[in-house]
């Protein structure tokens, strides 16, 4: 990819937060994952329910990260430990400018900082729970979060003076890479998006950012799927694959522990490439056999002259695509074993 596309495309980070359910019954998932519903006026996917996030402040890589950690006996080798892996990522997660902290720090940061923004969910650790080896994320609500979350909205720096003033650190350990996400070239506006997951024993309370959420809801995947099936609600198709995958684990404690051993392992970057069918779009992806050397080679959707199913037809081995028959209609196939670790979307259409 050329110098100059890559100067456009935003750098940002999502958290996937995913928390116990206690109401759950033996059949079903025992835990919920939490989306948000943007407002119309949004300037990036109006009306979609999506994971929190944002794009990266340059705050979120400031060095001042560092001795804020440091004051609570945690060195900078420590910091490397929980967030360097040594298997290849995405080039996010590499590039650093010479006076900022690791990205793969900073892009943490973002994540926790923008869920804060968004939902008034500020996930850290003080003196007490500092050393917690649960696994699970810690989050702490007893302050004026309407009043900090307003302050930090209007101005990104002041969520590390608000870390300060509680006297706790942003809770890094329970962040596990996830995925990495790029905007298709057909977008005018474009962005990577680093995925992290998260989970929690219990839900923590809401409050949302009314110039930027519209509403947000503690559900299961599937509810969600079904309800993007039955157009009750919209998912980007980030959210639709990423949900999707979650429908192999019913339970949060194992679907915790693959994604903390998952993480060793990498990430590979998906980033679509829209074909136009007589019949729908399809969104090729990376592996599927017909998917193009260059993914940044056209910015309108290329077409095919096909139907979807034709369109398929035509690959004999690795099919990697999600097909969309409308803005609802998703179907997502893979035939092949991600090199990554990452498990495969399972159809909601058949569960």
């Amino acid at each position: 990819m050329s110098k100059q596309v890559l100067a456009k495309i935003r750098p940002s980070s999502s958290l996937i937060l995913l928390a116990k359910d206690a109401g759950a019954t033996k059949r079903s998932f025992d835990y919920n994952a939490l989306l948000l519903t943007r407002t119309s006026k949004s300037s990036f996917m109006p009306d979609s329910s999506v994971f929190p996030g944002g794009v990266c402040d340059t705050t979120d890589s400031s060095p001042a990260w560092l001795s804020h950690f440091q004051r609570h006996d945690i060195s900078s080798a420590m910091l490397r430990d929980v967030c360097h892996v040594k298997a290849p990522r995405p080039e996010i997660f590499n590039a650093q400018a010479d006076d900022a902290i690791d990205t793969s720090l900073s892009l943490r940061l973002t994540a926790i900082r923008e869920t804060f923004e968004e939902l008034g969910i500020l996930l850290c650790r003080d003196a007490k729970t500092l050393t917690s080896a649960s696994g699970y994320g810690q989050f702490y609500e007893q302050f004026d979060r309407a009043h900090w979350q307003h302050v930090v909205h209007n101005d990104a720096s002041q969520f590390l003076e608000l870390c300060k003033q509680l006297d706790v650190v942003p809770d890094i350990w329970s962040l596990h890479d996830w995925s990495a996400w790029r905007t298709p070239a057909t977008f005018k506006k474009r962005f990577v998006t680093a995925f992290f997951l998260t989970t929690l024993e219990q839900s923590p309370s809401l409050h949302i950012e009314p110039n930027e959420v519209k509403d947000c809801a503690w559900r299961s995947p599937l509810d969600y799927l079904q309800a993007c099936l039955r157009k009750e609600l919209w998912l980007p198709p980030p959210q639709f694959y990423e949900l999707s995958r979650f429908l192999n684990f019913r339970s949060l404690e194992e679907l915790r522990q693959f994604a903390m051993q998952r993480a060793a392992n990498g990430i590979v970057l998906t980033h679509p490439v829209m074909y136009k069918c007589n019949d729908g779009v399809v969104h090729l992806l990376p592996g599927d056999d017909a998917y193009p050397a260059n993914p940044d080679a056209s910015s309108d959707q290329i077409e095919t002259g096909l139907c979807v199913e034709d369109f398929r037809a035509q690959v004999k081995s690795n099919l990697h695509r999600s097909e969309h028959r409308s803005q609802h209609q998703a179907k997502v196939i893979i035939n092949f074993a991600p090199t990554d670790g990452q498990v495969n979307p399972l159809d909601p259409a058949k569960m």
